[in-house]
């Protein structure tokens, strides 16, 4: 989508807001990282910041909406390959992700919102907005795509199964994530068959 040039430096600010709060939220965590914090991360006035966003829930609500328009492009994506190759491609991006790029400042970033889900409901409502999207677009496949049956068992055990490991890495960075490519393959592999039944 075209954008102007008064657009294109809006555009810019907002998402070096994002990465600025999104880091002081790991490092300090959500009620430590207060708009001085992220101000000075990212090399603006708190006045600068307040025109874009009211508040921290803001900042929170538009870093998610971030991650849904990054998952929007991925679904698609996967939306346009050929049934018959779709767990393949799955199941592949999946072993690439968590066994080669997992950002381990995106997981502790996720562990921070979760934490807050438990005293702020604006932000759990946040989260769980998020999670619903993630869930029917990813039943979606499964179920119209793929042609499993119980695809919404299956995308929960998908879901479990990749935030988990990410998490894993927090508690253990050593971990040999090659080692874990084949078991987390023949896993997906077997979640994704329609001839198996997550229930069996």
């Amino acid at each position: 989508m075209y954008q102007t040039g008064a657009e294109k430096r809006r555009t810019a600010r907002i998402e070096q807001i994002l990465d600025a709060a999104a880091a002081c939220f790991v490092e300090y965590g959500f009620h430590g990282a207060g708009m001085a914090k992220i101000a000075a991360r990212s090399r603006m006035s708190p006045g600068h910041i307040y025109h874009y966003f009211e508040n921290k829930e803001a900042i929170i609500s538009a870093i998610v909406d971030r991650e849904s328009a990054r998952a929007a492009e991925r679904f698609a994506e996967l939306d346009a390959v050929d049934s018959a190759e779709l767990a393949d491609v799955m199941t592949e991006r999946v072993v690439t992700s968590v066994a080669e790029n997992t950002d381990i400042l995106q997981s502790a970033l996720n562990m921070e919102m979760l934490a807050e889900c438990q005293r702020n409901p604006v932000i759990a409502k946040i989260i769980q907005r998020h999670d619903r999207y993630v869930r029917e677009q990813l039943t979606h496949l499964l179920r119209d795509k793929i042609g499993v049956d119980q695809a919404e068992a299956r995308t929960d055990m998908i879901m479990v199964f990749v935030s988990g490991l990410a998490n894993r890495l927090l508690r253990h960075p050593e971990l040999d994530r090659e080692s874990m490519a084949e078991l987390m393959r023949e896993t997906m592999l077997y979640i994704l068959s329609p001839s198996q039944s997550p229930c069996r």
